[in-house]
C-alpha cells in the first residue's frame, strides 16, 4: 500500500504512510521461505538422527558441567541452524528497518526539501 495523502481543512497536504509497503513485504516473504528452509533442514536432520554438533552444542556441554543444570533452549535447533535462522532473520529485519529509517525518524521541520525546480536543476546539472 502506497502512501495515501489527504487534503485538511488549512489546505495542506497530509501524507499517511503505510508500513508494510511492496518492499517490506517482498523482503517478509523472502525472509519466511529461507527460515522455513532451514527449519525444514534441521527437522530431516532431527529425525534421521544426523549430527551437526556445532560450537554451541560444546560450550552447551561445559556450561552444563559446570552449572549442574541441564540446558533447555526455546526452540531446538541441530548444530548451527540457530545461528542461520537468527542470522536470516536479522539480516531481513536489518533491512526492512533501513528502508523505512525515514517513517521512524522523520525529518525536522528546519530540514525541508528542496522543490521539484531546485531537484530537477541538480539532476539535470551538466558539468
Amino acid at each position: 500500500m502506497l502512501p495515501v495523502s489527504r487534503k485538511q481543512a488549512s489546505g495542506q497536504v497530509a501524507v499517511q504512510e503505510s508500513w508494510f509497503d511492496p518492499f517490506t513485504k517482498t523482503m517478509l516473504t523472502i525472509m519466511l521461505v529461507l527460515l522455513m528452509f532451514i527449519f525444514a533442514a534441521a527437522y530431516y536432520m532431527d529425525s534421521h538422527h544426523m549430527a551437526a554438533g556445532g560450537t554451541d552444542d560444546a560450550v552447551n556441554n561445559i556450561a552444563t558441567k559446570v552449572s549442574n543444570d541441564q540446558h533447555h533452549p526455546f526452540i531446538e535447533l541441530p548444530g548451527d541452524a540457530q545461528v542461520g535462522a537468527f542470522s536470516v532473520a536479522n539480516l531481513f529485519v536489518g533491512l526492512i528497518i533501513g528502508h523505512s529509517w525515514h517513517k521512524l525518524f522523520p525529518a525536522r521541520e528546519s530540514e525541508t526539501e528542496p522543490d521539484a525546480g531546485e531537484r530537477e536543476g541538480i539532476a539535470n546539472h551538466d558539468d
